[in-house]
């Protein structure tokens, strides 16, 4: 893929105020949470929780990229989208609302942006543990500035492979994947939320599976594990965020992994 050109937002400068607005949001989610929110939380129409934090830095963040990009759409979970230019920004306010209710500190602030249909910037802020990742298309990736590069593990024997929710693999009628990652793999952690791919981008971790997520939940992951040498598709193995079922890996597990998904699903 070519290199994002950083001038189509600004050049090197702009990035640079984006960041600095993304953890001032992380700020605010610490100080919202110490404040007590989490004891006000609500539930949506498919009960996943949502609080005053999460609409705060969504309307923040989204004030914020309108009034620098007027003409790009936007995604955001809790405000919906607003169509625009060829540019769009996608927006997770708190990818973690669950543990952050809980003072687990694997929440995150998921911002990525979109150009013609790909993912070219990606961010993510982890604030209680004062991490900030970030990847533009062609310039790798980094964490608080150092470089990320994912394992170089390449049989299943040898893999630690992290999943999401078992929820969410019951949910999608994936149960029978479980038991075969437990047979085939190595070692299967559950870390949850951005965590599973913070171990993934520092090479701790070999592969992350995760049905039934949604686009806003893996945009910034897509530019963050293609840029530190790794792959995320779809469970039909399609290079796309648009879709509701991810496998992302070092590159080297990707088609052994998406085999067995194929196995389990056909089955």
């Amino acid at each position: 893929m070519t290199t994002f050109d950083l001038d189509r937002i600004g050049g090197p400068r702009a990035l640079d105020a984006l960041l600095d607005e993304v953890l001032a949001c992380g700020e605010l989610g610490l100080d919202l949470y110490r404040a007590g929110v989490g004891k006000r939380a609500e539930k949506k129409p498919d009960r996943s929780p949502v609080t005053e934090a999460d609409r705060r830095i969504e309307e923040r963040l989204r004030a914020y990229v309108e009034r620098r990009y007027p003409e790009a759409g936007f995604l955001g979970e809790e405000s919906g989208s607003k169509e625009g230019s060829s540019m769009r920004w996608i927006l997770d306010p708190i990818d973690g609302t669950r543990a952050f209710l809980r003072g687990i500190p694997t929440w995150s602030i998921l911002l990525a942006l979109e150009v013609d249909g790909e993912p070219v910037i990606g961010v993510a802020a982890m604030p209680a543990s004062e991490e900030l990742f970030v990847a533009v298309r062609g310039h790798g990736a980094h964490v608080n500035g150092r470089p990320c590069r994912v394992s170089g593990i390449s049989a299943l024997e040898d893999a630690c492979v992290c999943h999401g929710a078992l929820s969410q693999f019951a949910d999608a009628k994936l149960d029978a994947l479980l038991p075969r990652l437990a047979r085939e793999t190595y070692t299967q952690r559950g870390f949850g939320d951005f965590a599973s791919y913070r171990e993934l981008l520092q090479g701790r971790v070999d592969a992350v599976i995760e049905p039934a997520v949604q686009p806003f939940d893996v945009a910034p992951v897509a530019v963050l594990v293609r840029e530190a040498g790794g792959r995320l598709t779809d469970f039909e193995g399609r290079d796309t965020i648009h879709a509701h079922d991810f496998l992302v890996s070092n590159g080297a597990l990707h088609e052994p992994l998406l085999a067995m998904v194929r196995e389990v699903r056909g089955a």
